[in-house]
């Protein structure tokens, strides 16, 4: 039985993994195809107000998804849903690995152990090798004066798919009709997913494509919907009239095709999306490039410290730029890297699988802003 039992608490975050590698290659030169999903569960009630676990199970089955993200999950939150753990159930009824980070986590109720809990989750069945419940503001339901903080319930998880490791990111936006929040939810996201190579993002973001909140993430990543000519609405299920519900991938995924997926088992409709990873051992953002500089640290690519010191400030500038989207400045900072690096390479102060690499991704971010 492929299940993963992980429970992380709203100040905790618990964790069976090992590091995973923010930059990997995968095993093979062919392209890998997996299907994504999401799907807002509100909590297992279907249209008709019924809770039914398995038949949100059957609507999973159903999409053929091999990794999907979960939005309003119980974990023993009440009587509206029975007290269940519903992401131990799910995964037990699909054979898939699994995953929850906790939004909100209560005190137990009366008479009962287990403490209440709600978030966002994520099924797999490829192995889920690394994860965390990352903070990103949020302006709490269960406070009667709430003020915007970090919080917990962004799920971030490496997904090994058949040798690649992918990042996946289950989110779900605050729904005032205020964009206030979303505004600052979006950021912190960018610069979490900042840090990894291939991201998928999934989740329901409580927004139209149109809302400007949201323009960050549709300047930055790819819109899976976004090879469709159909509207994709998602929500109500009975009778869908908006769309805010995504899939977005990063650079080196491409996306073969996406629906919805017809279903009352909840209140939302599924997305689906065939992604397709393109191999290959190179950063999608100058965070991405950070995180390989101080892998090659580690491993002994660099000829000494005042030479890793020397690419980690220029990648500091470079990062600065990149969060501040001066694509102006981050060309023409790229530009005098790339010198750095063959100067460096020159004087045979880092090692050729070094050189190779970091140039790799200089020359693949170069191309990105020049033609953004």
């Amino acid at each position: 039985m492929k299940r993963l039992v992980i429970l992380l608490f709203s100040l905790m975050i618990i964790t069976m993994f090992g590091k995973s590698e923010n930059v990997v290659v995968a095993e093979n030169n062919n392209q890998i195809a997996m299907n994504v999903a999401t799907y807002n569960i509100a909590a297992g009630r279907g249209t008709d107000g019924a809770y039914d676990l398995m038949r949100i199970a059957e609507a999973i089955r159903e999409t053929e998804a091999d990794i999907i993200g979960l939005q309003e999950v119980d974990i023993h939150w009440g009587n509206r849903s029975n007290y269940d753990h519903m992401m131990e159930r799910l995964a037990e009824e699909l054979d898939m690995y699994y995953y929850f980070a906790t939004i909100y986590d209560l005190a137990p109720e009366t008479g009962r152990e287990e403490r209440r809990q709600f978030g966002v989750g994520l099924l797999s069945k490829y192995p889920i090798i690394d994860a965390a419940n990352r903070e990103i503001t949020r302006l709490s339901t269960q406070d009667p004066n709430p003020a915007p903080s970090l919080s917990p319930g962004f799920l971030e998880a490496t997904v090994n798919v058949n040798g690649a490791h992918v990042s996946v990111y289950v989110t779900h936006l605050d729904y005032r009709s205020d964009p206030f929040v979303r505004e600052m939810q979006v950021s912190d996201m960018r610069d979490i997913m900042f840090e990894n190579t291939y991201s998928i993002l999934v989740g329901d973001m409580n927004a139209r494509p149109t809302a400007p909140e949201l323009s960050p993430l549709f300047q930055r990543f790819t819109d899976a919907w976004g090879i469709n000519e159909a509207p994709g609405f998602t929500y109500p299920a009975t009778n869908p009239d908006r769309r805010i519900d995504y899939i977005f991938t990063s650079q080196r995924m491409e996306v073969e095709g996406s629906h919805t997926y017809q279903t009352n088992a909840a209140d939302h409709l599924p997305v689906v999306a065939e992604v397709k990873v393109i191999p290959g051992n190179h950063s999608s953002s100058i965070r991405g490039m950070q995180s390989l500089v101080e892998q090659l640290a580690e491993r002994g690519d660099f000829a000494n410290d005042r030479t890793v010191r020397s690419i980690q400030r220029h990648l500091d500038v470079l990062a600065y730029y990149e969060k501040k989207q001066r694509e102006d400045k981050l060309i023409k900072h790229l530009l005098t890297f790339k010198t750095l690096i063959e100067q460096l390479n020159d004087r045979g102060w880092l090692s050729t699988d070094a050189y190779e690499e970091v140039l790799a991704d200089t020359n693949y971010m170069i191309e990105y802003y020049q033609y953004e």
